[in-house]
């Protein structure tokens, strides 16, 4: 019988900013004494990119003799399917989107896409989104948000894959779920899943019933372009920060599958837009395929006819 997966402590640490620094802190009064300092927008990424080298991932010390990172031969077939299998598919469809987003060259290049109110208010959203993270006037409810999405998303997918859920817990401070079911599906689909989008197109949907959907279509495709942002911006946050999910599964292994759903999720947004073919992307992704197959397979023969 398959034992009993314990909790595994996902914890996203909140440290506030000052300056070109993150603090990390325990309470509020720690940090009284500390001035903002003003930097530029480079030194600020670099300074960033130097914290999230250097993060330890911190996992709850009930729980850390059942978490284990994947090691030996597992580590080495994951890391080979991630780069033999999903790095060259992740290639093609990206190829694939290119080739599609040339010939939509005459539709994105035209004005009145631009202002069609779908693709302008879902733009608005997300250049909200960005100036209120920008601006910090929000941060430990968007932080809070996403930590309860995150978990929520561990849960749904536990409960679809036929698992028991004993526990959510949410905090500023970070989260975690008890359940019996572990597989790549569960540890993964926070990332791949944006559960605030997918909820508010609910409750439009929903509410569409009632009132026709053309009186407040503005406010939906804000709402879009807005939880599009968010799911697509703390993704990129928190991956760099050695998360257990991406580590009990294999990291190259992980990565890429999130890069791949991302990039189907996102052919999607695009083929809801108006802006490309399911059609054509598919017969572009199978020529990309075979062009790219006949460049390897063709360098291939020249290096065993230089041996």
């Amino acid at each position: 019988m398959k034992p009993t997966r314990q909790t595994t402590r996902r914890r996203r640490t909140r440290e506030p900013e000052f300056g070109d620094w993150r603090v990390p802190v325990a309470k509020p009064h720690e940090v009284e004494h500390l001035k903002t300092t003003p930097v530029s927008v480079v030194r600020r990424w670099r300074v960033q990119a130097a914290y999230w080298q250097s993060v330890e991932p911190v996992y709850e010390a009930d729980y850390a003799d059942d978490w284990q990172p994947v090691h030996g031969w597992k580590k080495v077939i994951r890391a080979a399917i991630g780069l033999l299998v999903l790095l060259p598919l992740s290639v093609v469809m990206v190829f694939a989107l290119l080739q599609q987003l040339y010939h939509a060259a005459p539709v994105v290049g035209n004005f009145d896409f631009w202002q069609s109110e779908p693709v302008w208010f879902s733009v608005l959203g997300a250049l909200v989104f960005m100036a209120i993270k920008f601006f910090r006037l929000i941060d430990p409810m968007l932080m809070f948000a996403y930590v309860a999405g995150h978990e929520l998303t561990h849960a749904l997918a536990a409960l679809m894959c036929f698992g028991k859920v004993q526990a959510v817990s949410v905090d500023l401070d970070g989260g975690y779920v008890d359940t019996d079911t572990d597989n790549l599906f569960v540890a993964l689909s926070p990332y791949f899943v944006p559960l605030w989008m997918l909820l508010w197109l609910g409750c439009f949907f929903v509410a569409n019933w009632i009132v026709p959907f053309e009186t407040y279509q503005a406010w939906f495709y804000a709402g879009f372009g807005f939880w599009w942002a968010f799911h697509i911006y703390w993704t990129l946050w928190v991956i760099p920060r050695e998360q257990p999910d991406l580590l009990e599964n294999g990291v190259v292994l992980s990565f890429m599958i999130i890069m791949l759903t991302n990039i189907a999720a996102l052919l999607l947004v695009l083929r809801c837009f108006g802006v490309i073919s399911l059609r054509g992307y598919a017969r572009d992704f199978l020529t990309c395929a075979q062009d790219i197959y006949t460049t390897y397979h063709d360098l291939a023969l020249w290096l065993l006819q230089q041996i």
